[in-house]
């Protein structure tokens, strides 16, 4: 007989009796939040059998379902878990009820099934796409919602507003509240309705200011790590588990202007990666600006010494780093040599200059409280 299903509330005491997680009020509070939808969607029969118990089903033979439940908008600063916590709720629901997507892969995503739903003649290329994602999971959690492009702004109300008329339950994580979405964007004004509809079926949590633990963890960790002995690659993975607590790693691919980067290990908004699968691959500096938008930070391994052998690898490498110290990202690095001597080089001598100056600046973690924090810290990706 399969283990039951425990609710969000119940995972997370789990994993705060377990020492995978840290007391944190504001986690607390949330992930009550998150408790109190997914017993809303139990209640409305929205989840599958299994993941909604014997009362569930039981009250589901005698009462109408309801209408839909008001989903989740989960905001607050960097480093307070908020991906944690929405891949809490998400691997509690059962299989076929929610997805859970990057937000910029899913408008990667919803672009491209708009256009192909033109291609085929489609009476409402917008409403096709809306179904053809709501197939998969009416639940659809999105992590770290933040709209910079004016094509994305533009599609979204009625992208939504179809994905609701379809029954569609919302969970979605953000740096930004409602109102300051896509602030200063171009053409704002068209794009203010969506904010109105994401508070009119939303609820929203702020999750309350305190301790950044994902900063905190990096502040007891090395960024540049040298391939000198055989235990880089476990320090490499120690590190990741580290960061990336209770989420479950998975591959991801992100497709960018149709070409795909492949991530064999991701888990949250953190990946780990080879050099060569990242810059090894004809990318240019706009698709290292993707890979920083949806990451927070890297794991890089097997950084070479980069000379005029590597001359195309040297500027991916630069063009990379150039993209996450630009979106103020991290980067931790297992390399063949420290940074000032990485590049051995004449074609980028000069440009590296900046490169090797940035890395040092992005290793220049804060540090005054390192000596009180416990690596042991994970309530964040």
């Amino acid at each position: 007989m399969p283990a039951p299903v425990l609710s969000p509330y119940h995972r997370y005491c789990e994993l705060l009796t377990s020492g995978q997680l840290n007391p944190d009020v504001g986690q607390h509070d949330a992930v009550q939040a998150l408790d109190a939808l997914y017993h809303t969607l139990e209640e409305a029969g929205r989840l599958t059998p299994q993941a909604r118990g014997l009362r569930g089903r039981v009250r589901g033979l005698f009462s109408p379902a309801p209408s839909t439940p008001a989903g989740l908008y989960l905001w607050g600063g960097v480093g307070r878990g908020k991906t944690l916590l929405m891949d809490l709720f998400h691997n509690c629901l059962g299989e076929g009820v929610s997805q859970r997507f990057h937000f910029h892969d899913f408008m990667v995503i919803a672009h491209h099934l708009i256009n192909e739903a033109r291609k085929t003649g489609a009476k409402d290329a917008v409403e096709q796409a809306a179904e053809q994602l709501i197939s998969k999971g009416s639940v659809l959690c999105f992590d770290e919602m933040e709209v910079r492009d004016i094509a994305d702004a533009m599609i979204l109300k009625r992208l939504f507003e179809a994905l609701w008329e379809r029954q569609m339950v919302l969970v979605a994580t953000s740096n930004r509240q409602p109102e300051k979405l896509y602030l200063n964007g171009l053409h704002r004004d068209r794009f203010l309705p969506f904010i109105d509809n994401l508070n009119a079926h939303n609820a929203v949590h702020e999750i309350a200011s305190g301790m950044d633990w994902r900063q905190r963890l990096l502040d007891g960790i090395s960024t540049w790590h040298l391939n000198d002995d055989a235990a880089t690659a476990q320090r490499l993975n120690d590190i990741f588990s580290q960061l990336t607590a209770a989420v479950e790693p998975h591959p991801e691919q992100i497709e960018i202007a149709g070409r795909q980067i492949n991530f064999q290990i991701t888990a949250g908004d953190i990946a780990d990666t080879d050099f060569h699968q990242l810059c090894a691959i004809p990318l240019a500096a706009a698709d290292y600006l993707a890979v920083s938008d949806r990451f927070a930070g890297l794991i890089l391994r097997n950084v070479p010494l980069l000379d005029d052998m590597l001359q195309n690898e040297a500027r991916r490498f630069m063009w990379l780093v150039d993209a996450l110290y630009d979106r103020g990202r991290f980067l931790i690095a297992g390399a063949d040599a420290p940074i000032e001597q990485l590049y051995t080089g004449q074609q980028w001598a000069f440009e590296f200059d900046r490169t090797a100056s940035r890395l040092k600046q992005m290793a220049q973690i804060k540090r005054q409280n390192r000596d009180n924090y416990p690596i042991q810290d994970k309530n964040t990706p």
